[in-house]
């Protein structure tokens, strides 16, 4: 069993009155096995879907990139304290100014996932598993390690902006908002929300759909795996269509988002929402449901029923469905994750703004990649700035997304698009 250990004995090794025994101890889980062995503490610490242990299982069984399993654990009297949930993969870096990629490195990088601390959060704690991520990049296991994104105010991220040396520390951040939904006991809650103009838009579009030429107007929801070969094929139809995939990034049918969503239905998580008219899909909102958080996942719609807002129509029917606890589901919170978009702004009732972090190794790869960081973060918070000051962004954002969808689907037409 292969482990790095900066203790002086291994984890439950210790005498029970031994003095050492108060002693933290550390060790990285670099098998299966090893991540196994943790299953008990691991299932027992509250946190994020992303950190779950059968959902971290599944993206290191699908992804191509994840070399092997990367958790420190810390333990105390013998038993695991906290955790951080990584993984070694080697992979692309994509550094971009906006949507254009201008970086594309390959390096060695200890990835951990969103919401990677698990267990007992304590400064010290917190510090003693960085120092430990320290070690492991400063002893050449990767060219970095990037902790994906963490509250800005938070322990762990001004702890991982300061222990590194100035030569291997993270020099710009790039805060993006989360935004996240209290789900009421009434639809209408969720309306008084809005402006009158945005109801009534929305509420307009409802009818619209629902005497839509194209036919009637249903939602079917996708939750087991048997219902899997229709859900892909039928959100396939509509997330070709959509700028994401000129950006290829958003729902795709490929190995990995089935491994994805295979393992959510297995697990009883999977929420798959499509809208359809009469049998043509024309949105969809896919979704996981952990304990009592909607976690979104993809989204869609088709461009050329954009004039009838499809997408929002089936946000605010499924939303409905979460106020009436349909199917037995309940569901407190709709994590609709990192992002701008409208209608977060209308149907959020709480956000924080997030950053991922980096640390380098101090290497020829440690020091390229840093500079290639800072190279495009700089410019495109320059380039995003100089935009805003005109009062151009949202409108360059919105020409491009259109330049995307056509190419994606070159047969529907610009007026077709509004």
């Amino acid at each position: 069993m292969e482990t790095t250990k900066t203790s002086i004995s291994p984890i439950n090794s210790a005498p029970i009155n031994s003095a050492k025994n108060w002693e933290p101890e550390l060790r990285v889980a670099r098998s299966v096995s090893e991540v196994e062995a943790l299953r008990v503490p691991w299932s027992t610490w509250k946190g994020h879907r992303d950190s779950d242990i059968d959902f971290y299982l599944a993206v290191l069984r699908s992804y191509p990139e994840v070399l092997r399993p990367h958790v420190i654990v810390l333990s105390r009297q013998g038993k695991p304290d906290a955790i951080l949930i990584g993984r070694l993969e080697r992979k692309r870096l994509a550094l971009s100014i906006g949507y254009l990629s201008v970086f594309r490195p390959w390096c060695r990088c200890l990835t951990f996932v969103y919401g990677a601390l698990r267990g007992n959060e304590s400064p010290e704690n917190i510090r003693l598993l960085l120092m430990e991520v320290l070690t492991n990049v400063n002893q050449r296991e990767a060219d970095m390690a990037h902790i994906e994104f963490v509250p800005m105010d938070s322990t762990l991220s001004h702890l991982a902006l300061t222990l590194p040396s100035i030569f291997a520390r993270d020099a710009v951040s790039a805060p993006q908002r989360h935004d996240v939904m209290d789900v009421p006991g009434s639809i209408e809650d969720v309306y008084r929300r809005m402006s009158a103009t945005r109801r009534k838009h929305i509420r307009r579009s409802v009818r619209q759909l629902q005497s839509h030429p194209a036919g009637e107007a249903s939602i079917l929801c996708y939750r087991e795996l048997a219902d899997l070969p229709r859900m892909f094929h039928d959100c396939e139809q509509v997330a070709r269509k959509t700028y994401q995939r000129g950006l290829r990034v958003g729902f795709a049918d490929n190995p990995q988002t089935r491994a994805r969503l295979e393992n959510a239905a297995a697990q009883g998580w999977l929420r798959a929402y499509i809208l359809y008219l009469g049998d043509r899909p024309c949105a969809f909102w896919i979704g996981m449901l952990y304990h009592t958080v909607f976690v979104s996942e993809y989204m869609g719609y088709d461009p050329e029923y954009r004039q009838s807002s499809p997408g929002m129509v089936l946000i605010m029917r499924v939303l409905e469905r979460f106020c009436t606890r349909a199917q037995g589901d309940i569901v407190a919170e709709v994590d609709f994750g990192l992002g701008h978009a409208e209608y977060k702004e209308c149907l959020c009732t709480k956000y924080w703004d997030e950053s991922s972090v980096c640390i380098f190794s101090c290497t020829g790869n440690g020091f390229m990649l840093k500079c290639m960081r800072i190279t495009t973060k700089i410019l495109d918070a320059c380039a995003r700035r100089v935009l805003a000051s005109f009062n151009i962004l949202p409108r360059i954002k919105r020409a491009w997304r259109d330049h995307l969808a056509n190419n994606a689907n070159p047969h529907v037409s610009r007026s077709s698009k509004g």
